[in-house]
């Protein structure tokens, strides 16, 4: 009777030997029939950082500013305005390369509920999305890039252009914002419903209406109100319509 072990003590003469080939854990703590591991728990960095928000009100509220503020600065660059970088000379001298602008897009929304009237008029310069037709004519990332250019006429105008001169419905305009007057001319036609014909202040550096045709008012992104870079040449760039 002396030789043998009673069962408790002979499992713990096991664990105490490190029998079973060393595979006990140093966690065990018996239970069941051999007994049952005992894991430690431990707290994710998720839950450690809601605890942290919980013990600290002055981070919750800093995070809960940070999150009200993100949100209202989406909702003023995807519905109201948003800045815009100049890439290139199409539209010098109104902008230089590396001017930075600011485009609202609530008008083009308005006008059309409120007033009844287009949603834009002749001499504003909108930024839109390339119709299907400068993609045609344009490889590469800059066929989808959003481009600038100044409305010249609406639907239903008459557009001409001859020996440097822009004619809308048969008047000539006098555009002191242009570069240098046109080199090229074009038959009189008049501007679809729904569209817009753009063209370029540096009318013989840009691509616009006078390559590739008019413009859906529903690329239409919105209007350049206002330059605010460089600070020397910072003002609003909109003109009196015509």
């Amino acid at each position: 009777r002396g030789m043998w072990l009673q069962p408790r003590k002979l499992i713990q003469s096991v664990q105490n030997r490190g029998a079973f080939g060393g595979l006990i854990p140093p966690n065990y703590r018996g239970g069941g029939r051999f007994g049952s591991p005992q894991q430690p728990e431990e707290e994710s960095k998720f839950s450690r950082w809601l605890s942290s928000l919980r013990n600290d009100p002055e981070l919750a509220a800093d995070i809960r500013v940070y999150f009200q503020t993100l949100a209202i600065c989406l909702t003023i660059r995807f519905f109201l305005i948003e800045p815009r970088f100049i890439p290139s000379l199409s539209m010098y001298p109104t902008f230089d390369i590396g001017d930075q602008l600011a485009v609202e897009k609530v008008t083009k929304r308005a006008r059309p509920i409120l007033n009844h009237e287009f949603p834009v008029r002749r001499n504003e310069v909108i930024v839109f999305q390339p119709p299907p037709a400068f993609k045609a004519i344009v490889s590469g990332r800059a066929k989808n890039e959003a481009l600038i250019k100044r409305v010249v006429a609406i639907e239903g105008d008459q557009v001409k252009i001859s020996k440097g001169v822009l004619y809308i419905n048969g008047k000539p305009q006098h555009e002191t914002f242009i570069n240098e007057p046109p080199t090229y001319d074009l038959e009189p036609f008049i501007v679809p419903p729904g569209q817009v014909f753009v063209l370029g202040d540096n009318r013989n550096q840009s691509l616009d209406s006078h390559v590739w045709g008019t413009l859906p008012t529903q690329n239409i992104i919105g209007r350049a109100i206002f330059k605010y870079w460089p600070i020397g040449r910072a003002g609003s760039v909109l003109i009196t319509s015509s």
